[in-house]
């Protein structure tokens, strides 16, 4: 448990941190991180508890307009998809019509997971630990969906180029946290403007 919890912990110091640098072009006064903030199922009649959210709100607001769901893998195997299937099932009884999805993890995913989730608008993270990548680039690696692919779900660090890749809902993938997180924050303003929100 301590080690699933100091990865939780992990992942919001890095939201905060985008926040506060103001990479994310959000006035940092719009934007609360929680850690293990729970959300009310009508289906459960209860809360669900999530690892880290962050709530996006427009000025003098006391709504969020946007829950953004962060759920945090530190397993020492690939994620399955039927940990994908469990996440979609609470974000669908938290409110998915205001609700964003990412799973993120140190060790990657299986293939079947990451379809699933590209299926369900669920965006997908890896970490990768320090110290596991061996070998320097002489090359540019293009950002490639396919390059994204292999680097969520290869088990073989050694074969890794980066320590972050991350495969936004458009399907586009990003190397750094900043680049994942620009990504995930333009496509809801898109998605705001052509629902009419």
């Amino acid at each position: 448990m301590q080690k699933g919890e100091s990865f939780e912990k992990e992942v919001r110091y890095l939201i905060e941190e985008e926040i506060k640098e103001g990479y994310l072009g959000i006035d940092p006064n719009q934007i609360k991180v929680f850690h293990h903030k729970s959300y009310y199922s009508k289906d459960r009649d209860k809360s669900i508890i999530m690892d880290v959210s962050v709530e996006i709100y427009r000025k003098n607001s006391v709504e969020p307009y946007l829950v953004w769901v962060w759920e945090c893998k530190d397993y020492s195997r690939l994620i399955p998809v039927d940990d994908i299937e469990e996440f979609h099932a609470k974000l669908e009884q938290i409110g998915l019509h205001k609700t964003k999805g990412t799973i993120i993890s140190r060790n990657g995913f299986q293939e079947k997971a990451i379809k699933y989730a590209e299926s369900k608008g669920i965006s997908l993270a890896r970490v990768v630990p320090p110290g596991s990548i061996h070998r320097l680039n002489e090359y540019v690696v293009p950002i490639t969906k396919e390059n994204i692919a292999f680097g969520l779900s290869q088990s073989d660090t050694r074969q890794l180029d980066f320590m972050f890749y991350g495969l936004s809902t458009s399907g586009q993938g990003a190397v750094s946290f900043q680049d994942f997180f620009l990504l995930e924050i333009k496509m809801t303003e898109y998605s705001l403007v052509d629902s009419g929100s």
